[in-house]
């Protein structure tokens, strides 16, 4: 490449010798003339000889600035009826919004001669396409035009999320309003500018018309003719998809539809769907013939993903009809030609009866041992015979196995072999225990389990714990001795425990820490005093008050005595005292380096917990500190700190006298408000009088300025209280109350909402039961009040009634002294209830009170009586073990049941475990008495409740969930296990993970069911909630194989960063849209061409047409390609900061550049491709063009170092000879003095030899000095 004129210019002055002085005109050339500046003819003084051949040539910079200018005919502004200057300060106004809007710069200018408008627009190609769109909205006279296009082609318009319209309306200045879908019209309405409206107009009905060139079609094909439309494997449809162009869409056998839907292009669809017509004639003759196999053979025929019924279509020309799974019927159809249903169906037999069923009956208990550790066993009997597959049936107490019969039959004798030699040898046994028991026989760590398994060769399996005094089982299996050895030391350890005894202590949990002590010295020194009793704490995450002490009885009594006479010591020590100190007064009251606390908390024992120093706090804020200790001490210390404080301090004390009714509202719930008012007063005293003394006196003391704050305060909530405070007492009977209140609240609401005053009736643990508070404003406590006493004076009237019951349900009103007549009486307004005396055979019943009152009070008597006469006993027997839990925590179930049924439920006492064995029957029926509940009431009313019972009664369910899947039932630690137990009321076991020894082996095999405890229906409940969960996973499981479907395409890595684009953002998009993983080969893959994309099937095969079509646009933008030679010195300034000019370069030719790379043979070679050929040789002009301009300044600063590291080289060596005259350059306008001149310098007249001297040899004699001058170019020497 030729470097030019000036390269060669830099060359010469680069190879010139160090001292050689260039010419001013070669260092510093001129600048090129300006034909168009005033001065460029010859006479301009700025050009010099030469100087045009070496920047003659017009550097060609690129910009991504446009301008555009436009013209708006005076006829066409929308302004034009407003003059010419009325305008004017508006149209400026909205092109400096315009401006800001879209951030282009805009020029507006007026003829005076057609009163047109026109606009000069600049800046980036965006922005003026932004404010042309806003400039033709506002000035030019918008028009208006409708067309009318089909509502289906209107989404095709729209585009995806409306972009295709912004679009639209963007490059052609319109606005474009289509209807909404559930709109019927097919107007299309377009607002702006003629020219726009036009181009709108001419893209709309584009689109429009090539979407009507699409076409749809759907034609009803029976059924059984599906499958030989699609053909084996889908073949027949796919090539006539392949032929046709047109999409064919047929419904899957699980979907009963007989319509097949054909999309694409019109002529396409014609004829795939005269294909299929001329197809179904055929199929029309063909013959159907019905035969009957077994359901569970139906599989066989269907094969695995319906592989066997294509083989068998493909084979024979016969479609098979299967009936649904869920169906009971076992006929299949078979659909073909008549000549050839012969061959088929003997195809159909030979593939129903390859695979037969054979069952082996054998115990749950022994499943584990036929299967061996780690299937060994299995493994060994079925090794043999790969197509026989064995299922283990728990919940049967079957194995089935499947397979050809000559494989089944042998493994079938095997497995009936081994199942007899495990029953016969071993054995197994269900030990009772209450859980309660189970820590102990356990041990910790499972050291005491273990031990006994390890003695006895016996697999012990406890069940978990299930509500407190159910019993449980614990399960022996193995040989028929260790079973024994095992059980007997079992049950002699439970008899141990059972004449234990262990007791319960309530310890308020914050008090655990101080009884176990430090390091557990506390708990250790309880435990050396009693050291056959064992001391369970609850963890400090349950936050429970219960200490568990179990042991000898006499040890435990003792050592509980022990226990809470230390808590009562500790209770008494912790009372706490909170006491305000002013914060001017706080360092004072606690002394230097705390001496004055630390004296009162050595005199009255005490503990004082201060506040920090905070620098920061307000010092209206009161200083708390806290006093721990006995009350009489801690009172004593509170004393001491406030008789300190106020020697300290300018403490006053005065009395507000504020209304004693007013003085709880003052105080507020739990002294919220009055703690406030001391907080916002710097901490002053407030103390209220006692209730009892009815005193108006409140004390206020503290800082005089803060206390004469908190009186106003104090004074200004009293007015407020007296002004809608109005109190006044009812006196009421209690028993008046209900009626008062009413249903609900009904009668009291009215009387509320009539009169705004709030009516509060006394509490149930308040002294004066009789008083009623009225509160509020006066007038409307004194009307709330009258309308009281007239419903009271109602209640009043009190009259006598009789009614007769019959005596033999007198004692029924009085048992429990008299508790059904209190109940009555209190429900009815105090009703006074009279029964005859016992033994004179009356049936009167006398009833006194108010009217309203007495009439309720005999019907429910006689609703009483009613149901006593009607009254019969029923026995429910349900085992004693199970009555514990159908009561329900402190008996809720069984009351939530008497009072649903309303019924008495009576359940039999617990009888001791030594006399459980001698407890008589109560009938024939062999039901022991402490398993039969009584229920008594109506009928109707008891059975129910008897139902209710034995729906409580708990059962055991088995769940066959995958092992794999248990993880996601229990949750992150149990949570989730224990959401689901809690909603429906069970327990829920989920097996433990099978253990590993150390050579990694298991114990056992991992099993699949979870068991569930509880009522029936709440099993049930659990059952379902667990089988949908499973649905859930499985659903998750499939979901997940699904999404890992891989597609692998071939990209040229040429390719590879245009598909990932900048930081990942084409690639990025892709996966985003497509829901997919894209994976590019690593730098060290063998297959550096194979993009790998993982997702849903067609995900993956969309992303992957989307990466092809990135491609194919990509080969088609690189269809020319150009390379070219640039110094590479040069590559980093081309391609600029962070790429920013070469992506500018790339965007203004639409073209690709690429760089070489650093291992790269050839450094200077630069690949331009593009889509057009006038643009690649128009970048790659472009870039010589930017070397030509970059090369001269790498050139310059190459030579520019080198010349002055030789010149700083050669000074190095000489500067003790000869200083350097630094760059000189001859001709230069500034005319640079020659300093070793004398005729420039002179000498001062010393007589000194000048710069022209020649130096005087080393080896020469001395001489003497010459004799000085009289007179030098400085004039005459002076003497002094």
């Amino acid at each position: 490449m030729d470097p030019g004129p000036s390269s060669s210019v830099l060359t010469d002055f680069r190879e010139a010798r160090p001292h050689d002085q260039p010419q001013y005109d070669e260092a510093f050339p001129a600048l090129p003339p300006n034909p168009s500046g005033p001065n460029s003819g010859p006479t301009s003084g700025l050009s010099s000889p030469g100087a045009n051949n070496k920047w003659s040539q017009k550097m060609r910079i690129g910009s991504n600035t446009v301008t555009s200018v436009f013209h708006i005919p005076f006829e066409e502004r929308s302004d034009r009826g407003h003059g010419e200057r009325f305008g004017e300060m508006d149209a400026l106004k909205a092109c400096g919004e315009i401006i800001k809007q879209s951030g282009a710069h805009i020029e507006l200018s007026s003829s005076s001669r057609d009163q047109s408008l026109t606009f000069l627009v600049t800046g980036k190609q965006s922005s003026v396409v932004e404010a042309k769109r806003e400039i033709l909205q506002r000035f030019q006279t918008q028009a208006q035009k409708q067309i009318n296009i089909p509502k289906e082609h209107h989404r095709f318009i729209l585009g995806k999320q409306g972009q295709k319209l912004n679009e639209l309306e963007k490059t052609t200045a319109t606005k474009i309003s289509i209807p909404r879908p559930n709109d019927d019209s097919n107007m299309i309405t377009i607002v702006g500018p003629k020219e726009g409206i036009e181009k709108a107009e001419h893209e709309i009905r584009w689109i429009s018309d090539e979407q009507s060139k699409q076409a749809s079609e759907r034609i009803s094909v029976p059924k059984k003719f599906h499958p030989f439309i699609l053909g084996p494997f889908g073949e027949k449809v796919g090539s006539l998809i392949a032929v046709t162009g047109a999409r064919i869409n047929i419904p899957p056998v699980s979907v009963m539809n007989d319509e097949i839907s054909v999309v694409g292009e019109k002529e396409g669809v014609a004829k795939a769907v005269q294909a299929i017509k001329n197809d179904l004639e055929v199929f029309k003759k063909y013959v159907t013939v019905s035969v009957e196999v077994r359901k569970t053979q139906h599989k066989y025929i269907i094969g695995k993903q319906r592989i066997t019924i294509n083989e068998i279509l493909r084979e024979t020309g016969v479609s098979v009809e299967i009936p649904p799974l869920e169906s009971p019927s076992e006929t299949i159809s078979l659909h073909g030609p008549a000549e050839i249903l012969g061959s088929a169906l003997t195809v159909v037999y030979e593939k129903a009866n390859s695979i037969i069923t054979r069952t082996v009956d054998a115990p749950a208990w022994v499943h584990k041992h036929v299967i061996g550790k780690k299937g060994c066993n299995i493994q060994k009997i079925t090794s043999s015979y790969p197509r026989a597959h064995v299922e283990i049936m728990d919940s049967q107490n079957q194995i089935v196995i499947e397979g050809p019969p000559e494989d089944v039959e042998p493994v079938t004798l095997q497995l009936q072999e081994c199942v007899k030699n495990l029953i016969d040898n071993m054995s197994f046994k269900d030990i009772s225990v209450d859980p309660k028991y189970y820590k102990h026989i356990i041990g910790k760590n499972g050291t005491n389990i273990n031990r006994l398994k390890d003695d006895t060769g016996v697999i012990i399996s406890v069940q978990d714990a299930q509500s407190s005094g159910q019993m449980a089982n614990i399960h022996l299996e193995g040989t028929r001795v260790g079973v024994e050895q095992a059980s007997k030391h079992i049950l002699d350890q439970v008899n141990k425990l059972e004449s234990e005894k262990e007791k319960d202590l309530i310890i308020e949990h914050r008090f655990h820490g101080n009884l176990i002590g430090a390091k557990g010295a506390g708990i250790r020194e309880i435990r050396e005093k009693f050291n056959q009793v064992q001391i369970n704490f609850p963890t400090p995450d349950e936050r429970r008050d219960v200490v568990t002490v179990r042991g000898p009885k006499d040890d435990v009594d003792k050592c509980c005595s022990y226990m809470t006479k230390l808590y009562k010591e500790m209770v008494e020590n912790s009372f706490q005292l909170k006491v305000p100190i002013f914060p001017q007064c706080y360092r004072l009251v606690v002394g230097k380096g705390g001496a004055n606390i630390r004296k009162i908390r050595e005199e009255t024992n005490t503990r004082f917990d201060l506040p920090p120093l905070a620098e920061g706090k307000s010092k209206t804020e009161a200083e708390i500190i806290v006093i721990t200790g006995r009350k009489e001490n801690c009172e004593a210390a509170r004393d001491r700190l406030l008789s300190l404080q106020n020697s300290v301090a300018d403490v006053v004390e005065i009395d507000v006298m504020i209304p004693s009714k007013f003085h709880n509202s003052l105080i507020g719930v739990g002294g919220k408000v009055i703690q406030s008012i001391s907080d916002d007063c710097g901490g002053v005293h407030i103390k209220f009088p006692d209730s009892k003394t009815k005193s108006d006196r409140v004390q206020v003391m503290g800082p005089k300025d803060m206390v004469e704050k908190a009186k106003n305060i104090l004074v200004d909530l009293s007015k407020d209280k007296e002004i809608s405070g109005h109190v006044e007492i009812l006196i009421a009977k209690p028993q008046h109350h209900k009626f008062l209140i009413g249903k609900s609240g009904a009668n009291i609401k009215k009387i509320r909402e009539s009169t705004n005053a709030r009516i509060v009736f006394p509490g149930s643990s308040e002294g004066n039961q009789e008083a009623i508070t009225i509160i509020g404003k006066k007038e409307n406590v004194a009307n709330a009040k009258q309308q009281l006493m007239d419903i009271i004076k109602d209640l009043e009237k009190t009259v006598e009634s009789e009614m007769t019951v019959d005596p033999q349900y007198h004692r029924h009103f009085v048992l429990r002294r008299g508790e059904i007549l209190r109940q009555i009486a209190d429900e009815f307004g105090g009703v006074s209830v009279s029964f005859p005396k016992v033994g004179s055979n009356s049936s009167k019943v006398i009833i006194k009170g108010p009217p309203e009152c007495v009439d309720a009070a005999k019907q429910r008597i006689s609703s009483i009586a009613d149901d006593l006469s009607k009254r019969v006993n029923i026995d429910v027997v349900i085992e004693q073990k199970h009555h514990r839990t159908i009561m329900g925590s402190q008996g809720s179930k069984v009351k939530q049941i008497q009072s649903d049924h309303n019924v008495d439920i009576k359940f039999p006492e617990r009888p001791d475990d030594h006399d459980e064995e001698h407890i008589p029957e109560q009938n024939g029926d062999g039901a022991r008495a402490s398993d039969i509940i009584r229920v008594s009431g109506r009928p109707e009313n008891c059975e129910a409740a008897k139902n209710a019972l034995l729906e409580q009664v708990p059962i055991i369910i088995e769940v066959d969930i995958p092992f794999k899947m248990h993880r996601h039932v229990i949750g992150q630690k149990g949570k989730d296990v224990r959401e689901l137990m809690k909603i429906h009321d069970v327990h829920i076991q989920v097996p433990a993970p099978p253990k590993q020894d150390e050579q990694g082996q298991q114990d056992r095999p991992p099993s699949d069911t979870i068991k569930i405890l509880g009522s029936p229906k709440n099993c049930a409940a659990a059952k379902e909630a667990l089988l949908n969960l499973k649905e859930d996973l499985e659903g998750m499981e499939r979901d997940r194989e699904a999404r890992s479907f891989i597609v692998r395409v071939q990209v040229d890595p040429e390719f590879h960063p245009k598909i990932i684009g900048k930081q990942g953002a084409v690639i990025g998009k892709i996966r985003d849209q497509f829901n997919v993983n894209i994976q590019l080969p690593r730098r060290d893959s063998e297959e550096q061409d194979v993009i790998v994309i993982t997702g849903y099937e067609a995900d993956a095969n969309n992303a992957k047409e989307e990466i092809l079509g990135i491609v194919n646009e990509l080969v088609q933008r690189e269809k020319f390609r150009e390379e070219v030679e640039i110094d590479h010195r040069v590559h980093s300034r081309i391609i600029g900061q962070r790429g920013k000019t070469v992506r500018q370069i790339m965007k203004d030719f639409n073209v690709d550049i690429r760089f070489p790379r650093s291992e790269s043979g050839n450094p200077n070679l630069v690949v331009i491709s593009g889509g057009e050929q006038d643009k690649v040789y128009d970048a790659r002009d472009h870039l010589l063009n930017m070397e030509e301009e970059y090369i001269q300044d790498v050139t310059e600063n190459e030579y520019m170092q080198k010349y002055l590291k030789k010149d700083s080289d050669q000074n190095q060596g000489n500067h003790k000879q000869k200083q350097s005259n630094g760059f000189v350059v001859k001709g230069a306008p500034w005319n640079a003095p020659d300093t070793q001149s004398t005729v420039d310098f002179p000498t001062f007249g010393n007589g000194l030899a000048s710069a022209e001297t020649e130096p005087m040899p080393v080896a020469a004699a001395p001489v003497a000095p010459a004799p000085r001058p009289l007179n030098s170019a400085w004039g005459a020497r002076k003497h002094f």
